[in-house]
This record gives structure tokens, C-alpha cells and sequence, in this order.
């Protein structure tokens, strides 16, 4: 649905500097899958030094953020080749390649006097230190002031045409003559005098389209269009057929963790500097961008550097020594108290570590003295039962033998009363034969009866006087049996006591060696 013409306060057709922005990004965006990465370095010392790297220099030859961070970033890119490349992609035939540049020609967005913004290409950066660099952007600047946007811009955009009519886009060609000579999109470029007039100044006082053709890396310094901001670049666009651009933020105060000298964490308010690193994907990985990262920390950890990067150092070199001198010996200082301070934790751990060692020793002791104890009482108790158990047999044994001795001697009694009521019997029977027979027989008779009887008397005899016997023996056995379980429970108790005795010797050495750890910790 079409907006009311009553609600459109301003309209404005699309010049030649915001046509070319829109394709690039367009084609950015559309061709291009970005990787963004934020990169955010403590700047606190480095800021320091950069205070005296203008140390007695006048105002127009200063060395400005902006130039330092190129020349941060040009090393960089020097310790990362990779990200200072061209791609070439052909997505129909899946067919690539990446160019590796030797020139680090920077592309960076410029405010021209009039507040319109050009991409400048600053060429050969590689090769240049912070004084040439200053040089080079203030003689960029200078040409500025005599520079007309739009036909510089007209310029390069009819190369680019040109160079895609020799590639064959030919409707593509028509398309952007027909757009920026038609209609009221139609570009406006100088004409007659006018024209003359510019071509006229000489090139070495104006820029040209060498000034503004494709670099090989985009940076773009957004901290410098507002230095009060405090946040990020989230993503910038790649200009094809660069891989690689970058994002510069402002210098922000920001509460970051530090480790202090008890190497301990906390939170102090440090200068931080935003960097976004944007990386085409189908020419790097995170990987390939490391070297980058790695050379960038090693500046901001040690920024006495920026000092060689200069022609005329603006302090002497024993300064800078004296310097970088007191930044060791800091660093040093903070090492060497975190590394008491870790000796110190690390003792009182094992102190601790000890201590815990001895109460768990203690414990274990107390532990065997609960279960010797326990021993024991079953010891004395098993003693109590088998005693008990002995006793009741040998006693059962004992009344056992006595009843089977009374048994046999009863035995025998009955026998011989048996007996003797046969040899009545007989002697009655033989009473009444002893008329007829001679007295010789019945006296013969009479011995032999006597004879027998003796004989089943001494065999119940004996059989008492084995049953005592069987019966004393089973008394001893009881006592032996009792013997036996009284040295064997002794013996028992005796190992539970040694146990104990051994266990509370371990503990207590434990715990000496508990207290030695906590002097020690103590006395660091």
C-alpha cells in the first residue's frame, strides 16, 4: 500500500556516492556469508604510551588513534596474510580461488569537508611507518578540499562498467547507463567550464580514481564518529572481492575481571577498544584469523613497540627502556606475589588436605576401636557360650557314665540274686540227689557255684570301675576344651587391643603431620 504523499516530509534521490554503497553492500550481502567476530583488547597501558608518543609534536603532524590502530592492524595483518586477500567464486560450477595480496592497501571511509562520506583507498600501507602514514592521510585530506565527489566517483563507476562491459554483463552495462543518465536518478557531473576548470587542477592536488578504487581490506573507524559511544559494531558488510573488514570502536571505560597481586579475582575499570573482525567464510575460518589476534595481543601487552614504529622518536631510548623497564618490573612483582600467594593457598590446601587425612585417620581409629571392642565382647561372649557348651557336655557325659556304672552294677546285682536264687534252686534240687550221690559231688558243686559267682562279681566291678573312668576322662576333656577357648579368646583379645593401639598411633601421626602443614602455611 502506497504512503501518503502528506506523510513524506523529505524525498531524496539516490546521488552516485550512495548508488555505488548500495550495489557494493547489496552484492555483499547477497554473496557474501560473513563471520563476526568482537574483539575487545584491555588498551590501558597502550593508551598510556600513546600519550607520550606526541610528546613536543605540534598539532597537524600528531599521531591520531585512528593512524596508530592502521599501523596496529597492518601488523597484524602482516603476522595473518590470509585476511589481506582477494576471492574469486563461481557458485554455478562451485570453482574458487583466493589471492593472497602482498600490498595492504586499506580501504577506510573518509568525512569530506562538505559531511559526505568517501571510501579512500590508502595504498602501500605495509611498507609505511607512523610518520609516513600521518603524511600520507594529511596529504589525503589536502586534496580532499579540491576534490568533487561525484566526478571522481562517476569516474570510477564508468571504469567499473567499462570492465563489466569486457566481461560480457552486457545488459548489466545498459542497466547503469540507463540509471544514472535517465530520469530524475540521472547523476549530475560537471560540464563546459566547469568541467574543465577541475581537470584543470592537477591530480597531485585532487583525488583521482586510483584514490578510491578497491583496496584489498576494508577498516572503518566508527569510534571516531562518536567517540561518547559505548558499544560495538555487531557486523560490517565485506566489499567483494575483499575477505576481510574491520570495525574500529571507541575507547570505552569498562568494568573488567582482573587478577589482582593475591591472584585473586575482582573488578577494576580498565579502557577497552572494541575491534569487530568480519571474515568471509568461504576464504577463512576462525583458525586462519588467530595468527591475527595473537599478533594484536602482543602489542597491547607490550605497546613500548609503537615507539619503532616512528622516524624521530619523541622520547629518548633510554626512556623508552626506563619504560618498558618499570612495565617488567610491575609485571614481575604481580608474578612473583601471585606465585606466593598460590604457594601459600596451595600449602594451606594441604594443610587442610591433612588435617582432613587425620580426622578421617581418627575416625578410621575410632572405628577400629568400636569394632576391636565389639570383637572382643563376641570373643567373650563365644568364650562365655562355648565354656558353657563344654561344661553341659562333659556334665551330661559325666551323668551318662554314672547312670550307665549304677546301670551295670544293678546289672550285675539283679545277675548274682538271679544267680544265687538258681544255686538255691539247685542246691534244694541236689539236696534231694545228695542220698545218692556222694558228698564229694555236692562240695564240688557248691565250688563251682561259688566260683561263678565271683567271677560275674568282678566283671560288674570292672564295668564300675570303667564307667568312673569314662567319666574322669570326659571331666578332662572339659577342662581342656575350656583351656583351648580361654587362650583362644585371649588371643583374640589381645590382636583387637593391638589394633586399636595401632590405629590410634596412625592418627596421631596424622594429625602431627596436620599441624606441621598448618605451621607451614602459616610461617608463607
Amino acid at each position: 500500500m502506497a504512503k501518503k504523499k502528506e506523510n513524506i516530509i523529505k524525498t531524496e534521490h539516490f546521488g552516485i556516492q550512495r548508488k555505488i554503497v548500495a550495489n557494493m553492500t547489496t552484492e555483499s550481502w547477497q554473496n557474501i556469508p560473513h563471520v563476526t567476530y568482537t574483539y575487545e583488547p584491555d588498551v590501558t597501558e597502550f593508551m598510556e604510551q600513546y600519550k607520550l608518543l606526541n610528546k613536543d609534536v605540534d598539532k597537524e603532524n600528531k599521531v591520531t588513534v585512528n593512524t596508530l590502530m592502521l599501523k596496529v592492524i597492518v601488523e597484524g595483518l602482516k603476522a595473518c596474510p590470509a585476511m589481506n586477500a582477494h576471492i574469486e567464486f563461481d557458485r554455478k560450477y562451485v570453482r574458487g580461488a583466493i589471492h593472497t595480496l602482498s600490498e595492504i592497501n586499506i580501504s577506510m571511509p573518509m568525512v569530506l569537508p562538505t559531511g559526505e562520506m568517501m571510501t579512500i583507498n590508502l595504498h602501500n600501507f605495509e611498507s609505511k611507518n607512523l610518520d609516513e602514514m600521518v603524511a600520507y592521510i594529511k596529504d589525503v585530506n589536502r586534496r580532499m578540499e579540491k576534490t568533487d565527489l561525484n566526478e571522481v566517483m562517476f569516474d570510477v563507476s564508468m571504469d567499473n562498467t567499462l570492465t563489466g562491459l569486457k566481461e560480457g554483463k552486457l545488459s548489466q552495462t545498459i542497466n547503469r547507463i540507463i540509471g544514472s543518465k535517465t530520469g530524475k536518478h540521472k547523476v549530475k557531473t560537471l560540464k563546459g567550464k566547469a568541467k574543465r576548470e577541475y581537470e584543470a587542477i592537477p591530480e597531485t592536488d585532487r583525488l583521482t580514481k586510483h584514490d578510491i578504487e578497491q583496496g584489498s581490506i576494508t577498516i572503518s573507524n566508527i569510534g571516531s564518529v562518536y567517540r561518547e559511544q559505548r558499544g560495538a559494531a555487531a557486523l560490517i558488510e565485506i566489499i567483494p572481492p575483499q575477505v576481510t573488514a574491520i570495525a574500529i570502536g571507541a575507547v570505552q571505560d569498562k568494568p573488567v575481571v582482573i587478577v589482582n597481586e593475591n591472584d585473586e579475582k575482582e573488578i577494576a575499570i580498565r579502557q577497552i577498544l572494541p575491534l569487530t573482525i568480519v571474515f568471509d567464510h568461504r576464504a577463512l575460518d576462525f583458525g586462519d584469523i588467530v595468527p591475527f589476534i595473537k599478533k594484536l595481543d602482543e602489542i597491547f601487552e607490550e605497546p613500548e613497540v609503537m615507539f619503532d614504529w616512528k622516524t624521530e622518536k619523541p622520547i629518548s631510548q633510554d626512556e623508552i627502556n626506563e619504560i618498558k623497564g618499570q612495565r617488567i618490573e610491575r609485571e614481575t612483582k604481580l608474578e612473583e606475589s601471585k606465585k606466593r600467594e598460590k604457594e601459600k593457598r596451595e600449602a594451606q590446601r594441604d594443610a587442610q588436605k591433612a588435617a582432613a587425612k587425620a580426622d578421617k585417620a581418627q575416625q578410621e581409629a575410632q572405628k577400629a576401636l568400636k569394632e576391636a571392642e565389639e570383637r572382643s565382647e563376641k570373643a567373650e561372649s563365644e568364650l562365655a557360650q562355648a565354656m558353657k557348651k563344654v561344661e553341659l557336655k562333659a556334665l551330661k557325659e559325666a551323668e551318662k557314665a554314672e547312670e550307665e556304672a549304677i546301670q551295670a552294677e544293678e546289672k550285675a546285682e539283679r545277675e548274682i540274686k538271679k544267680l544265687k536264687q538258681e544255686a538255691s534252686l539247685k542246691v534244694e534240687k541236689l539236696k534231694a540227689e545228695a542220698q545218692e550221690k556222694s558228698q564229694k559231688e555236692a562240695e564240688k558243686l557248691r565250688a563251682e557255684i561259688a566260683e561263678k559267682t565271683d567271677k560275674m562279681l568282678r566283671e560288674a566291678e570292672k564295668k564300675r570301675k570303667d564307667a568312673l573312668e569314662k567319666k574322669e576322662k570326659a571331666l578332662k576333656d572339659a577342662e581342656k576344651a575350656k583351656k583351648e577357648a580361654l587362650e583362644k579368646a585371649q588371643k583374640e583379645s589381645d590382636k583387637a587391643k593391638q589394633d586399636v593401639e595401632k590405629a590410634k598411633a596412625q592418627a596421631q601421626q596424622l594429625l602431627q603431620k596436620a599441624k606441621e602443614a598448618q605451621e607451614k602455611a602459616n610461617n608463607i
